[in-house]
């Protein structure tokens, strides 16, 4: 499977709709082909939701592969409640899955994207 990279841009929801009504309008344009836009309403919810603790978990994620929360938070070297807090917060932005495995159901988080691009 090729790598997805994700591009974070800051938009208003009318932006947001526009562009996505652009591109059902004009499905050849190039513009965003190979990425996958994850749009912010304000670059302080932006700042919110990538900040460098959470790079630094996305990057341990794509590299090391954890199996579950509690491993990444060993392999981060963070209290388990902080990392599974932001694991959470990554997930429901969109950034990462979370993917059910073992007997105990433990959760592992699986990263989405190879590259994450951010756009002003």
């Amino acid at each position: 499977m090729k790598p997805k990279k994700a591009l974070l841009i800051v938009e208003s929801t009318q932006e947001a709709f526009n562009r996505f009504s652009d591109v059902l309008k004009h499905p050849a344009k190039k513009t965003y082909k190979g990425y996958v836009i994850l749009s912010f309403p304000s670059f302080e919810i932006l700042g919110k939701v990538i900040t460098g603790a959470r790079l630094e978990l996305l990057s341990v994620i794509r590299k090391s592969k954890p199996k579950s929360i509690q491993e990444l938070a060993r392999l981060a070297k963070r209290d388990f409640k902080n990392v599974y807090q932001d694991i959470k917060l990554l997930a429901q932005y969109g950034l990462i899955d979370l993917k059910e495995n073992g007997a105990r159901k433990a959760s592992a988080p699986v990263s989405k994207f190879s590259e994450f691009l951010i756009a002003a």
